[in-house]
């Protein structure tokens, strides 16, 4: 072989080696596909996904589906190869890892807020079911910390509802701080709780706030919340987190709680966060998550109205509802059932 041939051999050589070294670097990007389709109206692991007591059920018929996201792991990375192939196909999205994962943010605390996401996801989305089946609902004050050093430590427990401030009715966190705000340290307060459903008084003396002597504290904090009669329990996988599920979570907790079949044997997947009066907010991945309720038999799905502009342009055999508040998906389902009422939905 020629000079110029063995030059050419080894250039060959060391290009393909070059590419190939380089295909396995990792790259600060992650993947979001479709995810799992999970059934709340199901059972996992021989246990109901969706449990509501305390207040009077219906049977219900069909599924009620809650899509979720498959995302590339935290301890996973992507090579520049793969990195590629997300950001060509269409059921795929590549998203910068930082936007994820941020760098410097403990894995447990990442993990500690998207279950609280999850557990506000699910209260709120109760409050809003219960207050469109027409169930009594009322929103109190509730105790998150109390100092183990402050004044109402042995007197008030986390998950308390504060009823009353010296006396008054309190619906909200700022009622309590401005009762709190006109008393002085050293003031005896009294706080009305209700804990596992019975009312009790007990008295709080104020102390002084380490940051301003002049302030009063009483060593708990607590946030708007809401006292119902009735105990919901989702039976969910761990790494099922977020609030994207609180459309899907109150129309199966509706369902379950109203005489009529609002599924009625369907196939309904719903995404979006909800707020406890009940108004749909718009979440991510909406593309994926109709290309996973489809792949589990979706025949309709709900969406967000701020996210059909994402699902513009897909290819899909499910009829996706746009919906604002959660008296829209209770209204469409229903107008859905008959032919005569199909047209006076609003779909994206």
């Amino acid at each position: 072989m020629t000079k110029q041939g063995w030059t050419a051999v080894v250039s060959t050589a060391l290009f393909v080696v070059l590419i190939a070294a380089i295909s396995l670097v990792p790259v600060p990007f992650v993947r979001w596909s479709a995810g799992t389709a999970i059934n709340l109206f199901g059972e996992n692991d021989g246990t109901p996904v969706l449990q509501v007591s305390g207040a009077i059920t219906y049977s219900t018929t069909g599924e009620i589906l809650l899509p979720t996201v498959a995302v590339t792991d935290k301890d996973s990375e992507m090579t520049l190869p793969q990195a590629f192939l997300s950001y060509v196909l269409p059921d795929q999205t590549l998203l910068p890892r930082e936007s994820v994962y941020p760098e410097g943010r403990p894995a447990e605390q990442q993990e500690g807020d998207e279950n609280k996401l999850m557990s506000e996801s699910q209260r709120d989305a109760t409050v809003a079911a219960l207050m469109a089946a027409g169930l009594s609902v009322t929103p109190r004050p509730q105790v998150t910390t109390v100092s183990s050093s402050g004044p109402s430590y042995g007197r008030v427990e986390v998950g308390d509802f504060i009823t009353t401030v010296n006396g008054s009715v309190v619906e909200r966190r700022s009622e309590v701080e401005a009762i709190l705000s006109q008393e002085e340290p050293g003031s005896v307060i009294r706080l009305g709780i209700l804990r596992d459903g019975q009312e009790s008084e007990v008295l709080v003396t104020a102390v002084a706030s380490r940051d301003d002597p002049s302030v009063a504290r009483i060593g708990l904090d607590c946030v708007d919340s809401y006292d119902y009669p009735l105990d919901v329990q989702v039976n969910l996988a761990t790494d099922v987190v977020g609030s994207s599920g609180g459309l899907a979570f109150a129309i199966a907790i509706y369902d379950q709680l109203t005489s009529g079949e609002l599924v009625d044997d369907r196939v309904v997947a719903a995404t979006g966060t909800i707020t406890a009066a009940g108004d749909v907010g718009s979440i991510g991945a909406a593309r994926q998550k109709l290309n996973g309720a489809e792949d589990s038999g979706a025949q309709i799905m709900l969406v967000p109205q701020g996210n059909c502009a994402d699902i513009s342009g897909v290819d899909s055999s499910v009829t996706v509802v746009k919906v604002t508040k959660l008296s829209d998906a209770i209204t469409s389902l229903e107008l859905l059932k008959n032919p005569d009422t199909v047209d006076q939905v609003l779909t994206c």
